[in-house]
Order: structure tokens, then sequence, then C-alpha cells
């Protein structure tokens, strides 16, 4: 990461609008041949994906510039089979991000195991999910943490910085709101380095990401985490309830969950695609 003094945190320099979609009437994914379209652009528009909104985007250079209006950035699908179709214990979120030209962005999948290990831990059914990026070759860890009985929601994840370097966040909710927003807090320096409004009221859902640090504005990879968690807002209730549910009917034994294999692919051992093979010998 950039040295500190390079950054002047406080203004917005960057606005994503992740805006969900009331109902299933919309420009991006009418007809049969709409998607079809999409699908030849992409192979990550699986034939499950039903687009539910759409993603809008604003950025300044620098904060003597005038933050200009959001343009329409691209669209946001889930999969179908995997959540809407699927029986209410079996769901798994998974949303992707495309841009307006149909190319992937941007991945978010819940990691099942992951949640009912920490709930387990916590005895409270907590939300875990990882974000795969084009703009990274390594996967995200956002996960749920419980800090006492009386704080807000609280996440954490890093991202990877040069030579060995990484940062660190914390997501916690807001103590007042009339909706769901989080502020992002940056351990070095502790200083809140962007923000996550939800729109009360709005029907389909729209959750707005403000970043207000110059370097992590430019960061795409810190940019698609944040956006990723502001769609998981709209669905954690369902999550948390799911996870509740299933936790103590398999503690009873009375049924048992099971890893979609896509998950357990993001389980594989990363040291055989990162370590040459006389490193290996020594972990």
């Amino acid at each position: 990461m950039a040295k500190d003094k390079e950054r002047k945190v406080g203004p917005i320099y960057r606005i994503f609008s992740q805006d969900l979609y009331a109902t299933g009437f919309h420009t991006e994914g009418f007809g049969f041949r709409q998607e079809e379209m999409w699908r030849s652009k992409s192979r990550q528009f699986s034939k499950d994906a039903d687009i539910i909104g759409k993603i809008e985007e604003a950025r300044r250079s620098d904060d003597k510039t005038k933050l200009p209006p959001v343009k329409k950035f691209g669209f946001i699908i889930i999969r179908q089979s995997l959540w809407e179709n699927a029986d209410d214990l079996e769901k798994r979120l998974v949303v992707k991000l495309f841009s307006n030209s149909g190319g992937w962005v941007a991945t978010m999948e819940e990691m099942v195991a992951e949640e009912y290990a920490m709930s387990f831990a916590s005895d409270r059914p907590l939300v875990a999910f990882t974000v795969l990026s084009r703009e990274s070759e390594f996967v995200t860890y956002v996960r749920q943490f419980r800090r006492g009985g009386t704080s807000t929601e609280n996440y954490a994840f890093y991202i990877i910085g040069p030579k060995g370097t990484f940062d660190a966040f914390r997501i916690e909710g807001a103590r007042v709101s009339l909706g769901d927003d989080f502020r992002v807090i940056r351990l070095n320096g502790n200083e809140t380095v962007a923000e996550i409004d939800s729109k009360f009221g709005d029907m389909g859902g729209e959750y707005v990401v403000k970043i207000k640090d110059p370097i992590l504005a430019a960061n795409e990879w810190f940019c698609r985490v944040l956006q990723c968690f502001s769609i998981m807002i709209a669905f954690r209730a369902k999550i948390r309830k799911k996870i509740d549910n299933g936790f103590h009917k398999w503690k009873k034994g009375k049924w048992e969950p099971s890893q979609h294999r896509y998950e357990v692919s993001l389980l594989a051992n990363p040291r055989k695609l990162t370590l040459k093979t006389d490193e290996l010998e020594q972990v």
C-alpha cells in the first residue's frame, strides 16, 4: 500500500451504487436472445443466471475536482439454481458482477461450511463469503465476527499489498440508522476509509459504497470486495435464518449439510499454485 502521507482521507473519491431491481422487468435481461448474447460474451454468465440489479459508478482523480454524476457501469446476476430454486436449507448465495459490455468483473460466493463452523464456535449464526475479482488472482475471505452482546454487526477482511505487506479492514454496522448502513475502518490509522449506505424504503434495495481514501478508491480489488459486501446486505437475514435452522437440526441429528463442489474447489491447496517446487519442501 502507498505511504500514508500520500493520502487525504475524508472527501468521497469514488461511488458505486448497487441497485437491486424490485421486479424482473428490466432492459439487460429481457428475452431469451438477450441472455444468449450475455452468455456468448462470458462463460461466467451461466444458464441459471438471473439479472437482479444494475451497477452505477462515479469517481474523481483528486479532492479538488467535483465528483461527477453516477453512470451505469454494469449489472448483477444471481445463480438461481443455488438460491431461488434450491430447498431452504440447501441455498447457497452466489452473485456475479458484469460490465456494461458483459465482461465478468467479480463473484461473491457464500462459504457454507465456514458459516457453520463459525456459528458453532460463537453459538450465533454468522455469515462468511469469498470474493473473486478479475483484478486479483487471490481469493478474499469476508467473515462476520462476534464482538460482544451489545456490539453492532462486524465483518473483517484483508487485501495483499506489495512485498508481503497487507491491509486489514473492519466493516461495522452503524449504531443509529434507518437502513442497513456500515462504515469500513482501516486498521492502520484506525480511519473510516469508506461507508456503505442503504436506501431505506427502496423496494428492491439500493446500496451505495462511498470510498473516502484516494489510494483505496483506485484499488479495484478493494472496491470489488465492498461492492460484493453491499449486495450481501440484502440477503444476510435469509442466510442467517437458514444457518440458524440448519445448525439446530444438525445438532439434533435431524439433518446434515453438504458442500457444493464449487465451494470445495475454493479450498484447494494454494501453495501448489503460488510456490516453486523447492519452496514446497520447506513449508
